[in-house]
C-alpha cells in the first residue's frame, strides 16, 4: 500500500492541468504550455504544505482526449486511467470557456464504471479569471455536476479555497479505506464524581475503571474498545476534570487536567456527564466551552437519574427546561437522563453516538446548500435596517465534522450576529445536526485568493 494517499489530476488536453500541479506545489515541476499533448508522463510529486492536513502524493496525468490513437498514445491512455484507479482522491480539471464532447464522455465514464463508484471525484472549472465567472457556472450543472469549483490556476483564483475541499475529500475517503477500523472514538468526561467510572464499567459489562464514592478515583484516560451494532467503539474515561493545577505541588491533578484535554481532541465525539442531584455547575459550563473549543460534537448525559424523587412523566421535559434556563446551550445539545450504576438508558447514549457518526461524514451538495441558505435569507425572518441587504453570493461545505461553510458575500459586515445564528440554526435543523459545532465563515470576493 501506497505511503501516502495519492490526489491525481485528469481531464482533456490544455485545460490547465500541469498549471494547476505547479500551483498546488508552488513549484514549476511540470512542463507547461499553451499547446495540447505536452504531458505524456506520470508526473508525481509528494505535497507537504502547511495548506494541507496530512501529506499526499499530487500527480499530473497527460491529457485522455486523443483523436489519432496509435501504439504509443494508447499505452499512455491506459496508464492513465490505471493511475486513476490507484487514486483517492481525483481532481477532474475542465476549460471554464469550453465543454467538449470528451468531457460528456468521461463524466458518462466515472457514472457507469463500477471502479469508480468508490472514487471521490471533485469536479473543477479552471479559468475562472474574474468574480463573475464563479457564479456562471449552469452548463456544468446541467451534466449532472452537484458541486465544481470555479478557479484560475495561472491567477491563483479560489485555490485556497481548493485547498480546504482536497483536505475535505481526503480526510472522508482515507476513513473508509481503513482495515478493521475503530470507526469512532468517544471521550467521556465531566466534574470528578459525576459517575463516568461507572458509566464505562456499565457499557462494557465489567469493571474496566476503579468505581468510588471518593471523588478523583481516576487520574490518567482509561481506554477500552468494543463492538455495538457491528461498529468498533473506543471509548476513553477521563480523568475528573477541576480547575487547572498550577504548581508543582500539584503535578498529578495538572497531569490530569491536560491528559483529559487531550483524550477530547482525538475524540471524534464526547460524552459530558452532569450529576442529576446536583444539575449543571459553573465548572460544567467550563467543560463545555473546553469541548466547544476543540469543535467536537457532545451529548450531555444527566447520570444518577435513578436518584430523583417523586418523577413522574413531566419530570424530565421539567429539568431540561430548567437545565436550558441555566445553560442556553443545551437546547442544541442531544440530552439523556440515565442511571449508569442500574444501567437505565446508557444504550440510548451509545444510539446517539452512531447518529453523530453517521452525520460526521455528512456531504451537502453546493447547489442545494445555496438554495437553501438563500431561501432562509429571503424568508421575512432576517431583517436589516442597512440600505444594502446582506447577500450570499456562493458558499460551499469545507468540512463535516466540525460542519464547516465557507459563504462568499456582498458584504461581510452586512451579516450580523443574530443573521449567522439564524443561519446556523436553520442549518442544524435542516441536516440533524444536534450536538455538532457549526462554523459559517463568511468571506467577500477581495478575499478569493
Amino acid at each position: 500500500m501506497n505511503q501516502f494517499p495519492i490526489v491525481s489530476i485528469t481531464g482533456r488536453q490544455n485545460v490547465g492541468k500541469s498549471t494547476l500541479f505547479n500551483c498546488l506545489l508552488k513549484k514549476n515541476i511540470a512542463i507547461t504550455h499553451d499547446y495540447p499533448g505536452v504531458t505524456r508522463d506520470i508526473i508525481q510529486h509528494i505535497v507537504d504544505k502547511e495548506n494541507y492536513e496530512k501529506k499526499f502524493l499530487l500527480c499530473d496525468t497527460p491529457g485522455l482526449d486523443v483523436e489519432n490513437i496509435n501504439d504509443l498514445t494508447a499505452n499512455i491512455i491506459e496508464t492513465a486511467f490505471q493511475q486513476l484507479l490507484n487514486s483517492d482522491l481525483i481532481l477532474y480539471l475542465t476549460d471554464r470557456h469550453q465543454i467538449s464532447e470528451y468531457d460528456h464522455k468521461l463524466l458518462e465514464l466515472f457514472k457507469k464504471d463500477t471502479r469508480f463508484n468508490s472514487k471521490s471525484i471533485l469536479y473543477i472549472a479552471n479559468k475562472v479569471d474574474n468574480p463573475e465567472g464563479d457564479y456562471d457556472l449552469e452548463d456544468f450543472y446541467r451534466l449532472g455536476l452537484q458541486e465544481v469549483i470555479p478557479i484560475s490556476a495561472l491567477g491563483r483564483r479560489n485555490i485556497s479555497l481548493l485547498n480546504e475541499k482536497i483536505n475535505f475529500f481526503l480526510r472522508s475517503s482515507l476513513s473508509e479505506k481503513e482495515e478493521n477500523p475503530i470507526h469512532f472514538k468517544v471521550a467521556v468526561v465531566g466534574k470528578p464524581n459525576s459517575g463516568k467510572s461507572s458509566f464505562l464499567n456499565s457499557i462494557l459489562g465489567y469493571q474496566r475503571s476503579v468505581v468510588s464514592e471518593i471523588a478523583g478515583t481516576t487520574r490518567d484516560s482509561v481506554n477500552a474498545i468494543f463492538t455495538y451494532n457491528k461498529h468498533n467503539i473506543e471509548i476513553i474515561d477521563t480523568a475528573g476534570l477541576r480547575k487547572q493545577a498550577k504548581t508543582t505541588e500539584d503535578s498529578v491533578e495538572f497531569y490530569s487536567y491536560n491528559r483529559a484535554l487531550k483524550s477530547i481532541e482525538k475524540a471524534d465525539m464526547v460524552v459530558h456527564i452532569i450529576d442529576a442531584t446536583k444539575g449543571i455547575g459553573e465548572f460544567d459550563k467550563k467543560i463545555y466551552s473546553l469541548i466547544r473549543e476543540k469543535a467536537k460534537p457532545i451529548i450531555l448525559a444527566v447520570n444518577k437519574w435513578d436518584l430523583i424523587q417523586d418523577k413522574d412523566s413531566n419530570t424530565f421535559s421539567e429539568y431540561k427546561s430548567s437545565l436550558i434556563s441555566r445553560f442556553p446551550p443545551a437546547k442544541d445539545i442531544p440530552t439523556i437522563s440515565i442511571s449508569s450504576l442500574s444501567k437505565q438508558r446508557v444504550t440510548k447514549i451509545l444510539e446517539e453516538c452512531e447518529k453523530i457518526y453517521h452525520k460526521m461524514n455528512i456531504k451537502i451538495p453546493t447547489s442545494e446548500i445555496n438554495q437553501r441558505l438563500n431561501s432562509w435569507l429571503q424568508d421575512g425572518k432576517v431583517t436589516s435596517k442597512m440600505k444594502k441587504r446582506p447577500k450570499l453570493l456562493y458558499a460551499t461545505q469545507v468540512s463535516s465534522s466540525p460542519f464547516k461553510l465557507v459563504a462568499f458575500v456582498n458584504h461581510v459586515e452586512l451579516f450580523r450576529m443574530d443573521t449567522i445564528s439564524y443561519l446556523k440554526n436553520k442549518i442544524r435543523e435542516a441536516y440533524d445536526l444536534n450536538g455538532f459545532t457549526i462554523h459559517l465563515e463568511l468571506r467577500s470576493d477581495r478575499e478569493k485568493k
